[in-house]
């Protein structure tokens, strides 16, 4: 075991010795056209095509740059390769451009270095992403992540840990990182889900990236991440656990689901988890059940914003079961005078004969 162990040490090291080898030899071929623009292209990951001008579309990442369309005509989406424009001034990297598909005429002049190959490309990007400041770094993420046969995971890795680059790069770095996890040869995704996990409980590290780790468990993909954001929301920190609460009361898992209903009978429940809990078990995928249960939790609840939050969840579902119980908040002289014209605004847009003889009677009344 041991001795695998080593080797494969060994060859990840020898992997990243030519790796940065390839992408010096790159960059020292940028550096020689001095200020002047420099543009090279390699082959795309399988899935990868663009207009060659404005857009980019990756199969499973989505799409990249302005799409539109005059109505009659859509523009073509072309196989690569990926073209990237460098602009530099004096030593700086100032802009990384990225286009997919045919060059146009009008592309304007760079020095052309031509076809490199994917994988130099992908590690000079990769370390230019690394080192240069502000928008250029995390612009140089997105070709190499679109480079056939490139491994990514080990430097994004370097970049999301390192706590000396900005945090726009390292965000980015984190999302690339949860959608390319289980490349081939790359770091693996338990290393991956390691390195989000300690990221996220790293107190000293800046918030917005502790939050871009943890939105990266709830966006893997069948729900994987699902296990850690309940280790999360269990954390005595309240910083991790309001924050993954919030993760899950967004999620249709069905395990996040049933967390949020639990912890709605929660009585020892802070106000603000609460609220959030109302939200997520009444949001888009809230089932019959589900209003039902926050209709009987609302008059246990302790506080405005709580029950706020139950009157606009069964509002927006909508339905008549919603509706007459709307119509009893409106309607019930124990309820607050603004609560009750919250109800009926909310039930203004309901054709229900019913609302008009409520608003009707609240104006007699008041």
């Amino acid at each position: 075991m041991k001795t695998v162990i080593c080797l494969s040490a060994l060859s990840l090291a020898i992997t990243g010795n030519a790796a940065a080898a390839r992408a010096q030899s790159l960059e020292r071929r940028v550096t020689a056209a001095g200020e002047s623009p420099v543009q090279f292209q390699f082959a795309a990951r399988d899935g990868i095509c663009g207009d060659g001008r404005s857009f980019i579309r990756a199969d499973e990442d989505g799409w990249y740059g302005n799409f539109s369309t005059d109505g009659s005509r859509t523009p073509a989406c072309e196989r690569g390769p990926v073209r990237v424009v460098v602009v530099r001034a004096g030593r700086d990297v100032v802009k990384v451009e990225t286009y997919v598909g045919p060059v146009p005429a009008d592309a304007g002049a760079a020095t052309n270095l031509g076809a490199v190959p994917a994988r130099e490309a992908a590690a000079y990007l990769l370390s230019l992403a690394a080192v240069a400041d502000g928008r250029p770094a995390r612009d140089a993420l997105l070709p190499a992540m679109l480079a056939d046969s490139a491994v990514v995971t080990p430097q994004l890795l370097q970049i999301a840990k390192d706590q000396s680059r900005g945090r726009d790069v390292r965000r980015s770095a984190i999302s690339w990182l949860a959608r390319r996890r289980a490349e081939p040869g790359g770091a693996g995704a338990a290393a991956v889900a390691r390195t989000l996990d300690l990221m996220v409980r790293d107190g000293t590290d800046n918030e917005s990236v502790r939050q871009q780790a943890m939105q990266a468990f709830a966006r893997l993909d069948r729900g994987e991440g699902v296990p850690a954001l309940l280790g999360f929301a269990a954390d005595r920190d309240r910083w991790i656990a309001r924050h993954a609460f919030q993760s899950l009361a967004r999620s249709g898992d069905p395990r996040a689901r049933q967390f949020l209903r639990d912890a709605l009978k929660r009585q020892e429940l802070d106000e603000e988890s609460r609220v959030e809990a109302i939200r997520g078990i009444g949001g888009e995928y809230a089932t019959r059940a589900d209003l039902t249960l926050l209709r009987e939790r609302y008059p246990a609840l302790d506080s405005d914003r709580e029950r706020d939050a139950v009157i606009s969840a069964v509002a927006q579902a909508g339905g008549s079961e919603n509706v007459t119980w709307l119509l009893g908040v409106a309607q019930a002289r124990t309820e607050p005078m603004q609560r009750r014209r919250r109800a009926l605004s909310l039930l203004s847009r309901s054709d229900d004969p019913r609302v008009k003889d409520a608003l009707k009677d609240l104006v007699d009344h008041r």
